[in-house]
């Protein structure tokens, strides 16, 4: 933008002598170089910046995961993504699939999450179930994937 700028400036410039047109294409040249450098630089990995979301996927994700979720702990995930904003309304009714893949089980057992909604996604899509439906269920599996790649990775000792 400051290249565009600098050049319609100096085009509606009178170029007395030769020497002050070799000086204005010397300046273009100068300018152009440090917008492609500034453009390099913002490029770089330092200069990335995690959304305000990704940091709070983060977040929940380092308290729990969505693979091995404890079934005494899915009221509290629920709770935690509401709080954070990251479960709407129409995602909260497709948790119910979570909220009932937990009947029978002992409180010690823990249910994979991002499978059951997985395995909803595929059904819904194949049973031809109604768009907000399956909208409300792409939207959790979504953030469901979301969380688990978010999951911090133990580290191997080699």
């Amino acid at each position: 933008m400051l290249l565009s700028a600098l050049s319609n400036y100096l085009q509606h410039q009178h170029a007395s002598t030769a020497t002050n047109a070799d000086n204005d294409a010397t300046k273009v040249d100068a300018i152009s170089n440090i917008n492609t450098k500034a453009a390099d630089d913002s490029a770089s990995p330092a200069a990335y910046v995690p959304s305000d979301r990704a940091v709070l996927v983060s977040a929940v994700a380092s308290e729990f995961n969505v693979q091995a979720l404890p079934v005494n702990e899915v009221g509290g995930f629920q709770a935690r993504l509401q709080q954070y904003g990251l479960l709407n309304g129409q995602a909260l009714n497709a948790l119910a699939l979570v909220n009932t893949a937990r009947e029978g089980l002992a409180e010690n057992d823990t249910i994979d999450a991002l499978g059951i909604i997985d395995l909803a996604k595929t059904q819904f899509d194949e049973l031809g179930a109604s768009y907000s439906q399956r909208k409300q269920v792409s939207q959790l599996h979504t953030l469901f994937s979301n969380l688990a790649s978010a999951r911090p990775v133990a580290k191997m000792v080699s």
